[in-house]
């Protein structure tokens, strides 16, 4: 800094000298100062009882304690809402994980009806992994499945209880909450499985097709229909999922007898549902099932149009 006529100024090369010096040690600090990942993390996990939502799923996702429980719904033409809410739709006809993990392995068979017009439905359901140390138990619909633990027929009257290998018990009988009350006369049979790791299920067999509910904590590695169950809804569509999982179970992991090969037919939309057609369909459901709207209303509207009416009152008792 120097003196001049004109007040006080810095001399040009001290100037450049103080922009280089700043530069150097701008340069030294990227060099050597390497920052950790900006992560959030808790310590506890081994409590009894967590509030906060963000730490359980932290906890869970790390030490798999604490994990959530949600439910996932199929049904329909199948139709599901996965464990974070997430709506997605399955017409291809095959065996399709509905839940795949480490430790739980439930597999759904997709077949079209006599009334789907080629669209597949549930037709049944096999429920089986390592939480059963090898156990199968499978359920079809009434007019082409059974009820079976290892291949083996059980719950052959009606109603009944069935002791799953000390494992946990099956039910089958004609309890379970109706969407409707107006559905109270609608004959119902129900399986209801409750099984380990704190896995319960609700089969509903009408004639041709099966509708489930399933209702479970959060597994290891978990992804398939049902969703990867993550907290995180956007990731769960259709086409996401089967990017995740693909579109049919491989032999190897079967547990269904006879492997059927997927099957890609028309993919109808709710565009060819028009006019009369249209608004019959959104009575029929709004009739059988009051309160639905968005993507369930959608659901039962296609249901209606390319199944049959059937299908709401059927629906109705999810």
């Amino acid at each position: 800094v120097v003196a001049t006529p004109y007040g006080w100024r810095i001399r040009p090369i001290c100037a450049i000298s103080f922009v280089v010096l700043v530069v150097v040690l701008c340069l030294l600090v990227l060099l050597f100062w390497h920052p950790g990942p900006v992560t959030t993390s808790y310590s506890g996990c081994d409590d009894a009882v967590i509030t906060d939502p963000a730490k359980k799923m932290w906890c869970c996702r790390h030490f798999n304690t604490h994990c959530p429980s949600g439910q996932c719904l199929v049904w329909g033409d199948p139709h599901i809402m996965t464990f974070d809410g997430t709506h997605a739709d399955f017409f291809d006809e095959g065996e399709s994980w509905l839940v795949k993990s480490t430790t739980v392995w439930i597999q759904a068979r997709y077949k079209a009806t006599p009334f789907t017009n080629g669209l597949a439905a549930t037709d049944a359901i096999a429920v089986g992994g390592p939480f059963l140390h090898g156990h199968v138990l499978k359920v079809g619909s009434m007019e082409t499945g059974s009820i079976t633990w290892d291949d083996k027929p059980i719950c052959t009257d009606f109603p009944s209880t069935f002791d799953a290998s000390g494992l946990g018990t099956i039910s089958y009988n004609d309890h379970g909450a109706l969407v409707d009350n107006a559905m109270g006369t609608y004959e119902r049979h129900i399986v209801h499985a409750d099984l380990p790791n704190g896995v319960h299920l609700e089969i509903f067999r009408w004639s041709h097709h099966i509708n489930i509910r399933i209702t479970m904590i959060r597994q290891p590695h978990q992804d398939g229909d049902c969703g990867n169950f993550n907290a995180r809804p956007w990731d769960d569509t259709t086409d996401l999922i089967i990017a995740r999982v693909g579109v049919s179970v491989s032999r190897q992991y079967l547990m269904f007898k006879a492997w059927v090969a997927p099957t890609h037919g028309h993919h109808p939309s709710l565009n060819e549902c028009q006019g009369d057609k249209h608004n019959r369909a959104i009575e029929t459901c709004r009739s059988s099932r009051p309160g639905l709207h968005d993507a369930e209303l959608d659901g039962c509207v296609f249901d209606v149009c390319f199944a049959g009416p059937q299908y709401a009152r059927q629906d109705a008792a999810m």
